[in-house]
């Protein structure tokens, strides 16, 4: 044993990959990076759509049927960019009354 004890620590090599931490913190990462990306995904989809759908109001050339369905498709688009701020709002108020921190910085508790 004492052998063990003479011949010190070993240091990996320059360069080399260390893993460090709590594994648990990479798991949160990856729900935080997963969430984060999901809102960010849904309201550009939104927004596109919104987008699209005004073209296509703008170049219906006066048909009826053509300006309806484009309200309706800027009226759902409206409808998921307000259903995904509201997400954001609701996630911003878990993390104020829980004390918590979702999208910043993964699952931990703050001071």
């Amino acid at each position: 044993m004492k052998l063990l004890a003479q011949l010190g620590t070993i240091d990996p090599p320059e360069g080399a990959v260390t893993v460090t931490g709590d594994p648990t913190s990479t798991i949160a990462g990856l729900i935080r990076n997963g969430i984060s990306l999901l809102l960010i995904a849904s309201f550009v989809i939104a927004l596109i759509w919104t987008i699209i759908a005004g073209l296509r109001f703008v170049f219906s050339g006066g048909d009826e049927k053509a300006i309806g369905q484009s309200w309706s498709s800027i009226y759902w688009g409206l409808i998921g960019m307000v259903v995904v701020m509201g997400s954001f709002a609701i996630i911003k108020l878990v993390e104020t009354f829980f004390a918590v921190e979702i999208l910043t910085g993964g699952l931990k508790l703050t001071q």
